[in-house]
């Protein structure tokens, strides 16, 4: 794999995220609704189970969906001094459920559930939570990988913080955009076992930006990756 390539893999990962992730990983902050809190999480290693890793609306299985005690009027996570109060609020209209405490909760679930297909290779899982142009984007790293024998060997460390990094809404057409901080080890293994790319001793930290859209006046509670960068 050449130098381009590993380049365009950093800037497409942020690591690959395990069972009750929300529960293991480290602090949220912005203008999410909560207090950051530490964490004393372990590094995970990829092999560990799924089931309870979901999508952006609270659950990919919505029958598991816990059940939540109704919002009160206005409660959109942010307070009305914040720049995208006016735009979590008419969200909030069209779905009365949306709160950003909540969106941001669901996100961290779709974040490792995005990640760990991409890292699996699993182009199907991925076409269902992601747009055509960033799929396409995955799809040609996955593709290169397969071509070269090589395949990604990551631990997350931590999720250090996760923030609003911008909102807006045309119509019903609503776009959130989340910065997540993570640390991690990034590698990149040969058929044989050995380190192609990386250092499985060295954690970088990793600052991943998405974007996510849905049309809320739909009754699709799922929203769809549109955009990924990092700083």
């Amino acid at each position: 794999m050449d130098d381009n390539l590993f380049l365009i893999i950093m800037a497409l990962v942020a690591g690959f995220i395990i069972l009750q992730l929300r529960r293991s990983l480290g602090r949220k902050g912005g203008y999410d609704g909560k207090g950051d809190h530490g964490s004393d999480s372990k590094p995970q290693k990829k092999d560990a189970p799924q089931d309870n890793i979901v999508s952006i609306k609270n659950s990919l299985n919505q029958d598991d969906r816990p059940t939540k005690a109704p919002h009160q009027k206005n409660d959109v996570g942010v307070p009305k001094s914040s720049p995208f109060y006016a735009t979590l609020e008419k969200i909030n209209s069209f779905d009365k459920d949306f709160t950003l405490s909540s969106f941001i909760d669901g996100a961290e679930y779709a974040y490792g559930f995005i990640l760990s297909a991409f890292w699996e290779g699993n182009c199907k899982t991925l076409g269902n939570h992601l747009s055509r142009d960033v799929l396409g984007e995955f799809e040609g790293v996955i593709n290169d990988m397969k071509v070269a024998g090589q395949t990604f060997d990551n631990v997350l460390n931590d999720i250090e913080k996760i923030e609003l990094n911008d909102a807006s809404i045309n119509g019903t057409m609503a776009e959130i955009t989340i910065k997540f901080n993570s640390h991690m080890t990034v590698v990149i293994k040969n058929k044989d076992g050995s380190v192609a790319h990386g250092d499985p001793e060295k954690v970088l930290s990793v600052v991943d930006i998405w974007t996510f859209c849905r049309d809320v006046a739909r009754d699709d509670p799922n929203w769809t990756l549109v955009a990924t960068s990092n700083e």
